[in-house]
């Protein structure tokens, strides 16, 4: 019997082997073409401005494809509490430029991937997938079964012993995206207790790829973003990372190989899921005195990456960071975790040669994901859909990050470091805000946040 209990509670905590080209770490290739764009929410003279750039490029680069099309983000949805909030049509903007895209050439291939989040896990579907699917499109809707989860006991439970029940049929449990969206099922909330996500956003073309921070979904188009648009023989790493994850989710894609020139001034790089975190650790171990490393992030929670930026410090490197107060989400109220509680270790660990703002939203999120680390020869950016979180760089979280080494002098590297300038050195706290007291609340949130972390029920 003892034995038979041992064996269980191995079953229980085991892992799941990650499939081929999910965690990916791609060779190094060379292009010219490397692109920056942000999005910003700010306040200026009792004005709210929104700056939209990248989803405009999103319905350029569909408009521009001949041969393919795939697209994998997190959020794709029109639900929300439309009596409450008036949110961009984001996704449907994105969805009629891919429809139309099919309806002109119906012979290009369109892979549309998302999260199972926006069915609620199969409770129902989306006006937005419908269409897709009645265009010819093909929506996948990934399968993270086989995947890790952060809360590993949970997790591996519920694929032994409930995930054969299904998620859906008749629900009357309220749907937490929005009032007026269908009732869901206590089926589909287990499965979302599981707390895994494809938190992916991609597009990529046979031309050119985005790798961003920013959801084409409506109730994130007010989040301010970046991301990075580029071409090269680094399409096929890419398009490789985004088959996985269709043969995770039993679906395989059919799609050619491009040929380009592994040549220009950029260095770039493709990584997934906890390569992201295995190059961050190496980068940021590797920052000498000196070098500066600059930080925009949505999340910041991995222990690790706060040991290591501390570490830095001490070694003489400059570390600034602009982080959200993750005081809010979608309308709700949020208790300020991770990102209060790590910020203020930051800080104390440092006596304050650890420098915090925080961006000054107005509802909205600074949902931006990057990191930058500047030389005295060289620039590199790591950027994408990953937080600087447990769950987004140690193999968890399905994310696809971009890594270049740029010249000082690229224009690349110039616009990166005015984008950050221009968010920390602004006039009458336009963009950003600092604050000395982080101490309201500090114990509780510090427990919240060791205690997500050792279970992993969190959304970080």
């Amino acid at each position: 019997m003892k034995a038979i209990i041992i064996m269980f509670f191995l079953i229980l905590c085991g892992c799941s082997s990650l499939p081929a080209n999910i965690s990916m770490e791609s060779p190094v290739y060379r292009t010219d073409n490397v692109e920056f764009y942000y999005d910003l929410t700010y306040k200026k003279d009792d004005t709210i401005y929104t700056e939209h750039r990248i989803f405009n490029q999103m319905e350029k680069i569909i408009e521009d494809a001949e041969e393919f099309i795939v697209m994998d983000v997190f959020l794709f949805n029109n639900l929300y509490n439309a009596s409450e909030f008036n949110f961009p049509k984001v996704s449907s903007g994105i969805k009629k430029a891919l429809i139309k895209k099919k309806r002109e050439d119906s012979d290009i291939q369109i892979y549309f991937i998302t999260d199972e989040i926006n069915t609620f896990y199969g409770v129902y579907n989306t006006d937005e997938l419908e269409k897709l699917e009645e265009n010819g499109i093909t929506v996948i809707l990934t399968d993270l079964t086989e995947t890790n989860g952060a809360n590993k006991l949970y997790s591996t439970f519920w694929k032994y012993f409930f995930s054969w029940f299904g998620t859906g049929g008749y629900g009357w449990l309220p749907n937490p995206f929005s009032p007026e969206a269908p009732k869901v099922t206590i089926r589909s909330y287990l499965k979302l207790i599981n707390l895994k996500g494809n938190h992916r956003k991609v597009l990529v073309t046979e031309k050119e790829a985005l790798i961003t921070s920013a959801n084409p979904h409506s109730a994130s188009g007010y989040h301010s973003n970046i991301g990075f648009k580029f071409d090269g023989g680094i399409i096929n790493s890419v398009v490789d990372s985004e088959k996985a994850v269709g043969e995770l989710s039993g679906i395989k894609m059919e799609l050619p190989v491009v040929e380009f020139q592994n040549e220009g001034e950029y260095q770039i790089q493709l990584l997934t899921e906890g390569k992201i975190g295995e190059t961050l650790d190496r980068d940021i171990d590797s920052s000498q005195s000196g070098d500066k490393i600059y930080i925009g992030m949505f999340y910041l929670g991995d222990k690790v990456i706060v040991k290591k930026l501390v570490a830095a410090a001490e070694r003489g490197v400059r570390v600034r960071l602009i982080l959200d107060e993750n005081n809010e989400a979608f309308g709700m109220k949020k208790r300020g975790i991770p990102n209060k509680v790590t910020a203020k270790k930051l800080i104390d660990k440092t006596k304050g040669g650890i420098e915090v703002k925080w961006y000054r939203s107005s509802g909205e999120q600074y949902h931006t994901k990057l990191v930058i680390i500047e030389t005295s020869e060289e620039m590199v950016i790591n950027g994408g859909s990953a937080n600087l979180t447990k769950r987004n760089i140690r193999d968890y979280t399905l994310d696809t990050n971009i890594r270049v080494k740029a010249p000082l002098d690229s224009k690349l590297a110039v616009e990166i470091e005015q984008y950050f300038d221009m968010l920390w050195n602004n006039d009458e706290n336009t963009y950003t805000i600092s604050k000395e007291n982080l101490e309201d609340g500090y114990l509780s949130n510090k427990i919240l946040y060791e205690i997500q972390n050792i279970s992993g029920f969190s959304t970080y």
